[in-house]
């Protein structure tokens, strides 16, 4: 993996972590229970979404089944967004 493409991938999970910080301290300070919701499923897609192959890789994991959790966790994340925007 490239020096570059480490950087992007830790600067879009660290601008993830900051906006699902947010949404949480919004949650505490309003006791607003979609916004826990929220910034649960933006730590997911944060997460699956800077997950690859040659993250996998590193870890030793075989692709297809990194492929299943990465879409997984993804699909989870805009789940609860979605279902955060309904409560």
């Amino acid at each position: 993996m490239s020096l570059a493409l480490l950087a992007g991938k830790v600067l879009t999970v660290a601008l993830g972590f900051l906006v699902a910080l947010r949404g949480f301290q919004g949650y505490r300070r309003h006791e607003s229970e979609p916004m826990l919701y929220l910034s649960v499923g933006f730590l997911f897609i944060s997460v699956g979404g800077v997950m690859d192959c040659s993250f996998f890789t590193i870890l030793d994991v075989q692709t297809p089944f990194s492929g299943v959790l990465q879409t997984g966790l993804v699909a989870i994340g805009m789940a609860l967004v979605l279902y955060s925007m309904y409560r």
